[in-house]
């Protein structure tokens, strides 16, 4: 068993109104998206699962098989309640493969951001670098001991410049650098184009323009999808939810209110 993090924002929310079910990324977990939450529309229920590897299911091993079950679970806790998948990195990698797990009727769209570099060729050196430098590092010193040395870094002013507060909360929702390694070697040798091909519901893709690797294989994947919008986020590296949550969330009510009508009230 794993578990969810489900809000209800307003009063006026109802089990039959959508859901938005936010799929996190590597290392981190469901807490990431609270920055992201404050901005999201209240009449819109919102379910954060933690995928195999991280958070509540920390010690588990990440594979994309294990993060489409607990996609579809998210889903099916909620059903028949309209849902977007909405996923950021490994969460967008983990959502376009779940699409196909999800019942039509219930899958209304999805937002992905990050995700459009499909992990072959050169390129995926460096992850697999990083990966074993994660891996390398907690064996040595402990992976605790590593998060608390690295990420308050990459969370702070010279990083995304969360709130403290934030980065404490997905600190101490337990992340895990080993899921890193484990990430890369499940998203390898996938054919994402093919999974994102496949979905019949909108899409819109996301990339931050500073995010090179995504933004130079954007194009292959537009080319292949069958009802897809794109959008950019100028000044952004990888991971826009974290560096932009407001603006970020302003996209996913947009695409939410075309997507669920007419079953979203005003």
């Amino acid at each position: 068993m794993f578990a969810m993090r489900a809000s209800v924002d307003s009063p006026e929310q109802s089990a039959a109104d959508p859901v938005l079910i936010l799929v996190h990324g590597a290392t981190l977990n469901g807490r990431m998206w609270d920055p992201v939450r404050r901005h999201l529309r209240p009449n819109y229920r919102v379910v954060t699962p933690d995928l195999p590897g991280h958070g509540s299911r920390l010690g588990e091993r990440y594979t994309l098989e294990s993060a489409v079950a607990a996609i579809a679970a998210a889903a099916q806790s909620v059903a028949p309640a309209s849902v977007v998948l909405v996923g950021d990195s490994l969460g967008a990698y983990s959502s376009m493969a779940a699409a196909a797990a999800l019942p039509p009727q219930q899958l209304k769209g999805l937002v992905l951001a990050g995700a459009t570099f499909n992990f072959a060729g050169r390129s995926v050196a460096s992850y697999v670098v990083k990966g074993w430098l994660f891996r390398t590092l907690a064996a040595m010193f402990g992976e605790q001991r590593v998060i608390e040395k690295l990420i308050p870094k990459a969370f702070g002013p010279k990083g995304v410049n969360l709130s403290a507060d934030d980065a404490r909360a997905i600190i101490d929702a337990r992340m895990s650098v080993v899921a890193f390694g484990q990430a890369v070697q499940a998203l390898r040798g996938v054919d994402h184009r093919a999974k994102l091909a496949a979905i019949e519901q909108p899409v819109l893709i996301l990339n931050g323009d500073l995010d090179l690797v995504n933004v130079n294989g954007e194009a292959g994947f537009l080319a292949v999808a069958k009802h897809a919008d794109s959008q950019r986020f100028a000044g952004c590296e990888h991971g826009i939810s974290l560096w932009k949550p407001e603006e970020f969330a302003r996209c996913v009510n947009q695409f939410a209110a075309t997507v669920f009508q007419p079953a979203v009230h005003s």
